[in-house]
C-alpha cells in the first residue's frame, strides 16, 4: 500500500494467518524420502548426544567409541564416558562417571573405572546372549503372535455392534443419495460427507480385526526383527559410529550401577525402537507400530560387566 501523505510504498509484514501455502513438488531439489531420512537422523543424533548452548555435540557424534552417549550412571544420572586416556603404563582408555571425574565425590561417589575394551566386549556379549540370541528372538516373537491372536479374538466379539453400525450408516447414505436426485441441497451434501467419514472409520476398525490382515502383521514383524538381528551383528566389527547409531535406535540409555568391582548394566531393548523418541521405527508395510501388543517386543536386559 502507499502512504496517503508521501505517496511512497509502505511495506508491512502480512500476518502468518493470512499466508497462502502451495505445494509445488516439482520444484523440490531433493526427494521427500531423502528429506525424511535426513531429519530422522538429525533427531536421532539430537536424542543420542543432546544439544549444548544451541549447538550439536559434534565431538560426541564423531567419537570412535562404541557406547558414547548411551551409558548412564545409576548413582547420579550423569553420563558414563571416557574419563581416562591411554599412557605408557596403561594401553587402553577407561570408562567412568563424567560427573565424578569432573566434580568428585561431592556430586557422585561412583569412582569405578573400567577399561574400554573390557566394557565393550562384555556388554556386546551380554546383548548377543540376552537379546540377539535366536532362542530369545523366537520366544519374543512367539509371545507377540500370541498377544495378537488374543487381541483378535477380543475384537471379533465386538464386531457384531460395528457391523450393525456399518449397516445403519449405509442405509442412511442411500437415503441421502435418493434425496439428492431431486436437486442439489447443501445440508444433505454436508450430512452425506459426515456419514461417509463415519462409515470409513467403522470399516477400518472391522478390517483391523480381520484374521487375513493379522497374519501379514506377524509375518512382517518376524521378517523385520530377523533382518535387524543380521544387520546389527554385521556392524559389531565395523565402524563404531554406525554401530552406535544402530544400537541407539533400540536402546534409550544403558544404566550402569557400580557393585564393588562390577558394573550392573540394565536397559530395555525395543525392536521397534525407543517409544517416544526419534528412533521409533515402523515395520515395512506400516502394519506394525507401537501399541499395547508391540510392547512385548521390548526386552529388558541385565549384563554384569567386571572391571
Amino acid at each position: 500500500m502507499r502512504s496517503p501523505e508521501t505517496g511512497r510504498r509502505i511495506h508491512r509484514r502480512r500476518p502468518q494467518s493470512e499466508w497462502r501455502r502451495v505445494e509445488v513438488p516439482e520444484q523440490r531439489i531433493i526427494s521427500e524420502k531423502l528429506w525424511i531420512r535426513t531429519h530422522e537422523r538429525m533427531n536421532l543424533v539430537r536424542d543420542l548426544y543432546g544439544v549444548r548452548e544451541g549447538k550439536r555435540r559434534g565431538r560426541a557424534a564423531a567419537s570412535p567409541y562404541l557406547f558414547t552417549g548411551l551409558l548412564e550412571c545409576a548413582e547420579c544420572g550423569g553420563s558414563i564416558t571416557i574419563v581416562s586416556g591411554r599412557c605408557r603404563k596403561r594401553e587402553d582408555s577407561r570408562y567412568g562417571c563424567s560427573l565424578h571425574a569432573q566434580r568428585g565425590d561431592a556430586v557422585c561417589k561412583n569412582s569405578l573405572l573400567i577399561r574400554r575394551l573390557d566394557l565393550e566386549r562384555q556388554l556386546l556379549a551380554g546383548l548377543q546372549e540376552r537379546v540377539l540370541h535366536p532362542v530369545v528372538v523366537d520366544y519374543t516373537l512367539k509371545r507377540f503372535e500370541e498377544e495378537l491372536a488374543k487381541a483378535l479374538a477380543a475384537r471379533q466379539q465386538g464386531n457384531t455392534e460395528l457391523r450393525r453400525q456399518a449397516d445403519d450408516l449405509e442405509r442412511a447414505i442411500a437415503n441421502h443419495l435418493r434425496g439428492l436426485r431431486d436437486g442439489y441441497c447443501a445440508a444433505i451434501t454436508a450430512d452425506l460427507a459426515s456419514l461417509e467419514t463415519q462409515l470409513a472409520s467403522v470399516r477400518t476398525r472391522l478390517e483391523a480385526s480381520d484374521p487375513v490382515r493379522i497374519k501379514p502383521q506377524t509375518r512382517d514383524a518376524r521378517r523385520f526383527v530377523h533382518s535387524r538381528v543380521s544387520d546389527l551383528r554385521a556392524l559389531w566389527d565395523g565402524d563404531p559410529r554406525l554401530a552406535r547409531e544402530e544400537i541407539a535406535k533400540h536402546v534409550g540409555k544403558i544404566r550402569l550401577k557400580p557393585m564393588l568391582r562390577t558394573y550392573i548394566a540394565t536397559g530395555v531393548w525395543g525392536w521397534l525402537g525407543v517409544p517416544g523418541s526419534a528412533a521409533t521405527m515402523v515395520v515395512p508395510g506400516a502394519r506394525i507400530a507401537h501399541n499395547s501388543h508391540s510392547a512385548i517386543l521390548q526386552i529388558p536386559f541385565q549384563v554384569d560387566v567386571a572391571a
